[in-house]
């Protein structure tokens, strides 16, 4: 919770002497965030004294501010101010997910091998029949639901096969981001829900797994 107040509105009063219901947490501070013109707070849900009431359709979080003449003191009889706010969270919600995963075509060329060139897709079933548009990028998954995936090879060289050796997961778009979710490794699945489906030839690599997120405060 972040509150803000008019310094104007506490006539004679300092954020020296201004506290919450708990103010032995060094971070509920009025001190750390306020400037020249506001007492400002930001107030953890679980900590400087907040307290949790609940009703039948909400969380409601409660603090209040006080003043005190000594932070030693236990007691005051100079009861010049309280200030009681809360913040209330609704019970239930809608939550969306989504990526983008789709990528032009890569080419890659090396001296002595030629070229080939490599496609990642998405399917809607796993009958591998039905391409996803990829204008209608991100696409969205229920966790859980299965996610139909296909890999294609073209190839300059005759007799080639695709070998998909590692796949990995990230909750951003950066190669270099650690750590990251295996799904297969050593061309062997490690992810539990990954499916093998038989390609249609050699250099394709068709597979399917159940949609998940990333534990923490992550958007895709």
């Amino acid at each position: 919770m972040r509150v803000e107040v008019e310094k104007s509105s506490f006539s004679g009063l300092h954020e020296d002497h201004l506290q919450l219901s708990d103010p032995s947490n060094t971070a509920c501070s009025f001190q750390r965030h306020s400037n020249s013109t506001h007492i400002i707070a930001v107030v953890p849900l679980n900590a400087c004294g907040t307290q949790i009431e609940e009703d039948d359709e909400n969380l409601i979080f409660k603090n209040e501010i006080t003043t005190f003449d000594n932070n030693r003191d236990l007691i005051t009889r100079k009861h010049l101010l309280e200030v009681q706010f809360s913040c209330q969270y609704p019970k239930r919600g809608n939550v969306s997910l989504s990526f983008t995963a789709h990528r032009k075509n890569v080419t890659v060329w090396e001296r002595g091998f030629g070229t080939f060139t490599y496609e990642f897709e998405f399917y809607s079933d796993g009958q591998y029949q039905t391409l996803i548009d990829p204008n209608s990028y991100p696409l969205e998954y229920d966790l859980g639901s299965r996610i139909y995936m296909q890999i294609e090879a073209t190839s300059s060289v005759n007799n080639t096969e695709l070998f998909v050796e590692s796949c990995r997961a990230a909750p951003y778009d950066n190669p270099n981001y650690r750590p990251t979710y295996s799904i297969i490794e050593n061309g062997c699945k490690v992810d539990p829900t990954v499916e093998i489906h038989s390609p249609t030839h050699e250099n394709q690599f068709k597979f399917s797994m159940e949609a998940f997120k990333f534990i923490g405060l992550h958007d895709q």
